[in-house]
């Protein structure tokens, strides 16, 4: 079950400029305060707050006031953020929080959101012998084991040299419609031989142009095929 407090929205509505001084002094205080980070990204996500600035986007405006912060690192806490309460983040660190939330879509299990800590990791040894570990037990290094062994591809037989071709005229159609600020992704995975094509956090304002860039995509993949 949820809890409600994750993923709280704000009392009063903050302004740009006072997103960027409460983020600055949360980052001179360390891991302590990366689950209050995600919340104030995830306040200019989902207010629109950077969208009618210069910074276009909410990466935009945290890229060029925190160059140190990486992307990754932003939706990472704002995932965190908006998934579980400040105490399961103090008690289990986002880190080990963020990949428990890629796992959790990997192997589509179920997950206590208030009490994850008794949720059931398969972790490979280094002999491949795959033991099942309560979260609360698991190292970042176990869960990255058991992630990697999840997205192993299922079948041995490389993809297509004519598939990969395809994947990368997607990849340019669609990336080339977006800024490098987003977070849009394109990827493909090798599902018992066949090329499985991913479209990753398109922003729900964005979809048309997603859209577009496949239409204007067709003419030329189909010459390819």
């Amino acid at each position: 079950m949820m809890n409600t407090n994750a993923g709280k929205q704000f009392t009063q509505p903050m302004t740009l400029e006072q997103v960027r001084i409460a983020f600055q002094a949360l980052l001179t205080q360390e891991s302590a305060n990366h689950h209050e980070m995600g919340r104030l990204y995830n306040h200019v996500v989902d207010h629109q707050l950077a969208e009618k600035t210069p910074f276009k986007n909410a990466p935009g405006f945290f890229a060029a006031h925190f160059k140190d912060v990486a992307r990754q690192t932003l939706v990472s806490y704002g995932s965190v953020a908006r998934n579980f309460t400040a105490e399961v983040c103090g008690q289990f660190g986002v880190s080990r929080l963020s990949l428990l939330l890629t796992y959790k879509e990997v192997a589509k299990i179920q997950l206590n959101h208030d009490e994850p800590g008794g949720t059931f990791i398969e972790v490979p040894d280094e002999h491949g012998v795959v033991k099942y570990k309560p979260f609360s037990e698991c190292s970042v290094l176990d869960l990255r084991k058991a992630l990697q062994r999840r997205r192993r591809p299922t079948s041995s037989e490389p993809l297509p040299a004519g598939d990969l071709a395809l994947v990368e005229q997607y990849r340019t159609a669609v990336t080339s419609r977006f800024s490098a600020q987003t977070p849009v992704r394109v990827s493909v995975r090798n599902l018992q031989g066949q090329a499985v094509i991913s479209f990753k956090d398109i922003p729900l304002s964005q979809v048309d142009s997603l859209t577009e860039a496949l239409i204007d995509g067709v003419a030329p993949l189909r010459v390819v095929s």
